[in-house]
C-alpha cells in the first residue's frame, strides 16, 4: 500500500499555500495513491485552519492528470471550500447527484418532489476529523445488529425527554423497520472509531411533514439525531459528528445547498452548540405534537467557515 507523502510544503510561502507535489505519473494510476493525496490534503488544510486554498507545483502533464481528481482553478489552485464538495473516499456508495431528476407525487405526501434514489446499504461516510482525532462513520441502520442498542437509547431518560420513544421492543422495531422502508428517509448508525455512538435519520424534506412549515426547496435535506451513549457527549463530539453528517449530506448531492433541524424549542443546550457548526436558528413553530425551532445549515456558510 502507497504511504508515503505525497506532496511537500514549501518553505516561507504563503497564502494561498505552495505545495510541491512528489508524485510521478505512474503514480497517478494507483487508486491507493489518489486516496493518500486526498487523505494528506485534508490532513494539511486541518492544520493550516486559515490557509483557504493551496498553489499545487508539479508538472503540467501531472497537474493534467490530477485535474481529474481535484478541482483545480486556474494557476492549478486548489481551494478549500472545493476540496470539501468532492465525494472523494469520504463518501461511500454512488452521489444522488447522479440520480436524475423526475417529479412525482407519493401517496399521502405533501407535494410534487424529485423521485429519489434506492436506499444505501452499509457505511455511507467515513471520515478521519482531525480536529476531534477520532474517525467518524455513519452506517445504515441493521435489525439485527442495531435494534437492541436502539431500544435502549430510546428508553435512556435524557433521549426520551425530547423524542417521547420510549416503547417496547416490538413496537421500536415496528419504527426502525418502517424508517427502512421509507423512500425519503435514512436511518443511520453514527460511529466513532467503529463504535456505535448515536442515531440519526437523514431525510428529504419535501417528503416530510415539516413542508409545509417553510419555503421548502426540492433538494433540502433534514436530520433527526440523538447520541445514545453518555462518553460520547460533550462539544468534542457533539462538533465531529455534527460536522460530519452535515458534510455527508452536502456531498451526497450537489443540489443540495440547505440542511435544516426541527427540535423541540426547548433543547437550547442543542441550539447553542449547533451555532459553532454554522446552524442557524430561524423561527419558532407549532407542530401538531410540540412546539419546534427551525434551524438551518446554508452549503456556502458550512464549506466557508467549517474547515
Amino acid at each position: 500500500m502507497f504511504n508515503a507523502k505525497t506532496f511537500q510544503v514549501v518553505e516561507g510561502s504563503e497564502n494561498p499555500l505552495r505545495v510541491q507535489l512528489t508524485l510521478s505519473k505512474s503514480d497517478l494510476v494507483n487508486p491507493q495513491v489518489i486516496e493518500q493525496l486526498i487523505a494528506d490534503l485534508d490532513g494539511e488544510f486541518s492544520q493550516q485552519f486559515d490557509c483557504q486554498c493551496f498553489q499545487l507545483e508539479a508538472s503540467e502533464l501531472i497537474l493534467a492528470e490530477l485535474a481529474k481528481w481535484l478541482p483545480l482553478c486556474e494557476g492549478a489552485v486548489l481551494y478549500k471550500a472545493l476540496f470539501y464538495q468532492m465525494p472523494a473516499q469520504w463518501h461511500r456508495h454512488t452521489v444522488s447527484s447522479r440520480f436524475p431528476l423526475i417529479e412525482v407525487q407519493s401517496n399521502n405526501q405533501y407535494r410534487h418532489h424529485p423521485m429519489r434514489p434506492a436506499m444505501p446499504t452499509g457505511t455511507v461516510y467515513q471520515r478521519f476529523d482531525h480536529q476531534a482525532d477520532l474517525e467518524v462513520s455513519f452506517r445504515v441502520f441493521d435489525m439485527e445488529r442495531d435494534l437492541d442498542r436502539f431500544v435502549r437509547w430510546m428508553n435512556d431518560p435524557r433521549v426520551a425527554h425530547f423524542w417521547e420513544q420510549a416503547w417496547s421492543k416490538d413496537d421500536l422495531a415496528e419504527f426502525a423497520q418502517s424508517r427502512l422502508n421509507d423512500p425519503h428517509i435514512i436511518p443511520l448508525i453514527g460511529e466513532f472509531n467503529g463504535e456505535a455512538f448515536g442515531y440519526v435519520e437523514a431525510y428529504w424534506v419535501s417528503e416530510d411533514r415539516l413542508s409545509p412549515y417553510y419555503d421548502v426547496q426540492s433538494y433540502d435535506r433534514g436530520i433527526h439525531l440523538l447520541v445514545g451513549e453518555d462518553q460520547f457527549r460533550g462539544p468534542r463530539y457533539f462538533n465531529c459528528w455534527m460536522r460530519a453528517i452535515s458534510h455527508y449530506l452536502f456531498i451526497d448531492d450537489v443540489r443540495t445547498t440547505r440542511i435544516v433541524l426541527e427540535p423541540r424549542s426547548d433543547n437550547k443546550r442543542l441550539f447553542n452548540r449547533i451555532k459553532e457548526v454554522g446552524y442557524q436558528k430561524l423561527f419558532e413553530f407549532n407542530f401538531p405534537h410540540k412546539r419546534s425551532a427551525l434551524l438551518m445549515l446554508e452549503r456556502g456558510a458550512f464549506f466557508e467557515e467549517q474547515w
